[in-house]
């Protein structure tokens, strides 16, 4: 199955100011709508419309208001968001092309001191961060305290979108929040989607593009990696 195309865009576009174009700013928020069943075991909204769902018939979070005020750094945009996961890799941070060289593109993700399996390099990762320029992983390294907790530098050759994160919804159980379903799952008809996933294949370390000492503050991994899983970011 082809890779869900983006929900359908909002024509809200962040203030020029934010410096995170992923990000959802203080005046963006997540729609709270009920979530029912249809006969065929199908989620969808008690008030759904033609905008809740993409092209491929996926159902995504509404998120209202309007982009202004500062942006959150931990948290995802789910439209700009696939804007810049979905099809050729884009720079999560300014919407630009991310840095590449022979090695690969360049990912940075949050790596802390608290993870509890070792992973040895080169490694599969599945993640929701999207790729990033230099400048830009930079201007991030000094603006995201989850990042100044510790981060790692990659580079990918191979990064397909291989599914979607998002609350998982059954007829008997409690929802379950941050699930990962892989694109051909039936369980996506119980989904509600909000990040687009890409799985870093055979990601190698880069401990050279963004050196530790350049950023006091942020504890750069290298070697041995500690991850909490294999979905991260």
């Amino acid at each position: 199955m082809q890779a869900l195309s983006a929900p359908p865009s909002t024509n809200q576009t962040p203030e020029r100011r934010s410096p995170l174009y992923i990000a959802p700013l203080a005046g963006e928020f997540a729609c709270d709508v009920t979530v029912l069943f249809d006969e065929n075991g199908h989620v969808y909204f008690a008030d759904e419309r033609p905008e809740d769902r993409d092209v491929d018939g996926l159902l995504w979070e509404r998120w209202g208001g309007s982009p202004t005020g500062e942006p959150d750094w931990a948290a995802h945009h789910p439209a700009r968001q696939c804007e810049v996961m979905d099809g050729r890799p884009l720079c999560g941070v300014c919407k630009g092309d991310p840095d590449r060289d022979e090695r690969g593109t360049l990912w940075l993700l949050h790596a802390d001191e608290n993870t509890q399996a070792l992973v040895s390099f080169p490694t599969n990762i599945t993640t929701a961060t999207p790729a990033v320029c230099i400048p830009c992983a930079r201007r991030a390294l000094r603006a995201c305290r989850e990042l100044q907790g510790g981060f790692i530098a990659l580079r990918v050759r191979e990064a397909p979108v291989i599914g979607v994160r998002g609350t998982l919804y059954s007829p008997t159980d409690p929802p379950q929040p941050n699930q990962v379903v892989r694109f051909g799952d039936d369980a996506l008809h119980r989904l509600v989607a909000r990040q687009l996933m890409r799985e870093l294949i055979d990601a190698e370390l880069d401990v050279t593009t963004l050196v530790a000492a350049d950023f006091p503050t942020a504890c750069q991994a290298v070697g041995a990696l500690s991850v909490p899983g294999p979905v991260w970011g």
